[in-house]
């Protein structure tokens, strides 16, 4: 422990007796868990309810006798680490968890018909193939990225419920922005490589070849209909995923810069909204 540092955790009867007292009449409160060190002294963040509806918020320190501004400096680590949060177990649990049965089965399909000898398929027959195949792949490690990325932060913030960990740092918030940049990326690049696919199964779909069609199994047929007929909506998440010019252009790196300045615009307008309702500190 450093010296004069009085460690804290969230769930601390002190923490929440500072959380009482601005407490009105009937509500509950929760206290976000992690804290965010200044000056060794460690700053939580506290919503109110009413009948489970929140009404305000708080910044809260059992230690510190600092002005505002030290408050006001905590509010916005605090806020930004909460917003990352709540969108990283949201967006990353979501796209986790999605069920790739239909794309292993696409995926064994184009496999199969790709391994027939040359001389049976046609090279149109095996560049359309080849190229569903690669997206197909593509969206699988994608997805694994995405399980990985879900996966570390969801026990890093475990940690912070449990009281292993007390403090996140300034590091800890670039590297939350990161993995929601990152996140983003996946997104948009899944849903690009199944757009590019519909064309390319359009034909593989009416094609007659005996060489393809014997591989073609009723859960292939399936997923190829099911692909098919989900078009517009395709076509649709794929305007929704593109939000400026070029994105195809951009490299990794490039979108999740350019996703972390949406980020921080979004994160802008929630703090000054947000503080003008914050219980604690309050305007001098």
């Amino acid at each position: 422990m450093t010296e004069g540092v009085i460690n804290v955790r969230y769930n601390d009867q002190q923490v929440k007796q500072e959380a009482k007292k601005h407490k009105k009449f009937l509500e509950t409160f929760g206290i976000n868990p992690g804290s965010y060190r200044i000056n060794n002294h460690d700053y939580f963040f506290v919503n109110y309810y009413i009948w489970k509806k929140m009404t305000d918020s708080a910044v809260v320190s059992p230690t510190s006798q600092a002005g505002r501004s030290e408050y006001m400096e905590a509010f916005d680590a605090l806020m930004e680490y909460a917003q990352l949060t709540s969108m990283i177990l949201t967006y990353g649990g979501l796209n986790s968890s999605g069920d790739t049965h239909d794309i292993t089965t696409l995926k064994k399909f184009l496999s199969d018909v790709l391994n027939e000898p040359e001389e049976l398929l046609t090279q149109e027959i095996r560049n359309n193939f080849n190229f569903c195949l690669l997206r197909m792949n593509l969206i699988l490690s994608l997805q694994e990225r995405i399980l990985e990325i879900y996966n570390d932060f969801q026990q890093k913030n475990q940690k912070y419920h449990d009281g292993d960990d007390e403090n996140f740092t300034k590091q800890d918030i670039e590297e939350a922005a990161t993995y929601l940049g990152e996140i983003d990326y996946i997104q948009y690049s899944q849903v690009l490589a199944s757009d590019e696919c519909i064309p390319k199964f359009k034909y593989i779909k009416e094609l007659n070849n005996p060489d393809v069609k014997k591989h073609k199994t009723i859960a292939v047929r399936k997923y190829l209909a099911e692909f098919l007929k989900g078009e517009k909506q395709q076509n649709k998440n794929a305007e929704y995923v593109t939000y400026q010019q070029n994105m195809k252009e951009l490299s990794k790196e490039e979108h999740i810069k350019f996703q972390k300045e949406a980020f921080n615009k979004y994160l802008a307008e929630t703090k000054a909204s947000l503080s003008k309702e914050l219980r604690h500190p309050q305007e001098n």
